[in-house]
């Protein structure tokens, strides 16, 4: 027996349609709950977070990292962005420009690490294993420092 093709359209449509999405439910990005190692009586040392992309380029000026912001206080509660890209652009063997782009999501591990606002992002690098942000809704991290835990702490 021969399905018409207007049938055939209409049934694969409807499956497609009716198929679950990995993502479907999850409306924000991971979250991050960042306790802050250099707190001393009361005073705490300011910290860049960054995050470090496992699909690292080779390139002369050190690890590509993603700003996820600056922690003044004792803990700071931060949201991973939905994407990064990083574009490396310059000439092959021939002398042609070429740029690739590299793209972070959060379903691509990445390292976390921290520095001094005032230190040079050259010289950063990692702290923690690297782990896969998508794979929990919230992360628990004390920087500089390599503990990291999934947890919901932080979720909004």
């Amino acid at each position: 027996m021969r399905v018409p093709l207007f049938a055939a359209l209409l049934i694969a449509g409807f499956l497609g349609a009716c198929q679950s999405n990995d993502t479907a439910g999850t409306s924000t990005t991971p979250t991050l709950l960042v306790t802050n190692a250099t707190c001393l009586s009361g005073h705490c040392d300011s910290l860049e977070i960054l995050a470090f992309p496992s699909n690292q380029p080779l390139t002369p000026g050190g690890l590509w990292s993603i700003d996820l912001g600056l922690m003044t206080g004792p803990q700071a509660c931060v949201t991973l962005p939905p994407s990064a890209t990083f574009r490396v652009t310059g000439p092959d063997s021939t002398g042609v420009v070429h740029t690739v782009i590299y793209t972070w999501t959060p379903a691509v591990s990445l390292s976390l690490g921290a520095i001094a606002p005032e230190g040079g992002r050259l010289q950063a690098s990692p702290t923690t294993a690297a782990f896969v942000p998508a794979s929990a809704a919230g992360w628990r991290v004390t920087l500089p420092g390599s503990q990291l835990l999934s947890d919901s702490g932080c979720v909004r």
